[in-house]
């Protein structure tokens, strides 16, 4: 497979690794190679310092960082359906993983995952990919600390909604308690926010469901009542 044969595959496919994977002779269901579990919501994935490769196949992760120094966990990343994270293969960090709501991974034995892709021609390329696609989730979710905490509780909330036409519908599963972990902010500081913004009518509820509005879409309302 050459370099433009991938690319194309990147465009089609959302998971390039594991398209590629199941591409070579790999069994990807010998448990030496691949262990399956589901997870409850808010229940851990604690690897430890294993070489792995997670592939969330459903549901929603949190890639938390537990500094046992301080006494701390700090969100790092928000991984969902489709999305591979290489724990401690590059390097060796404390992550774990909370689960959001029920989720299903595929958790692969990274060493062998890697020498079987390493025999192929397009190795190089699949994994200048994925580090630039791993770079982009990091200096996103750091790009949103940087923001006044309003914009960082909708961007989060939004990372766990799904979109309606009456805005995104926000699971019941996002509290006050989950957006302080995701925007590094205290429970207070984020209630204050969420009654901020529910005053604003950035954020409504219709039939017992909360909606963040889009802006166009609260100017369309606005113009109603005028």
């Amino acid at each position: 497979m050459d370099f433009l044969h991938v690319h194309d595959l990147l465009i089609k496919k959302p998971n390039l690794l594991i398209a590629l994977l199941e591409m070579t002779e790999l069994d990807t269901w010998h448990p030496d190679v691949c262990e399956f579990q589901k997870l409850k919501s808010y229940q851990t994935l604690n690897l430890a310092n294993y070489e792995t490769i997670i592939h969330v196949t459903n549901g929603v992760l949190l890639q938390q960082v537990n500094n046992a120094d301080i006494c701390k966990i700090s969100v790092n990343a928000i991984w969902s359906t489709n999305d591979v994270i290489f724990h401690n293969v590059f390097q060796q960090n404390q992550y774990e993983y909370l689960a959001i709501g029920d989720v299903e991974v595929a958790i692969f034995d990274a060493r062998t995952v890697l020498n079987t892709l390493s025999e192929e021609p397009f190795f190089p390329d699949l994994l200048i990919d994925y580090n630039k696609r791993q770079q982009e989730e990091f200096f996103q979710f750091s790009y949103m600390l940087t923001k006044n905490i309003r914009d960082r509780v909708l961007d989060v909330m939004k990372r766990f909604s799904q979109k309606h036409p009456d805005g995104y519908l926000v699971p019941k599963r996002v509290n006050s308690l989950l957006l302080s972990k995701c925007c590094q902010a205290t429970p207070t500081t984020i209630k204050k926010a969420l009654l901020d913004l529910k005053q604003e009518k950035r954020i409504i509820k219709k039939e017992q469901h909360l909606f963040i509005q889009e802006k166009h879409d609260m100017n369309k309302l606005i113009k109603a009542h005028h």
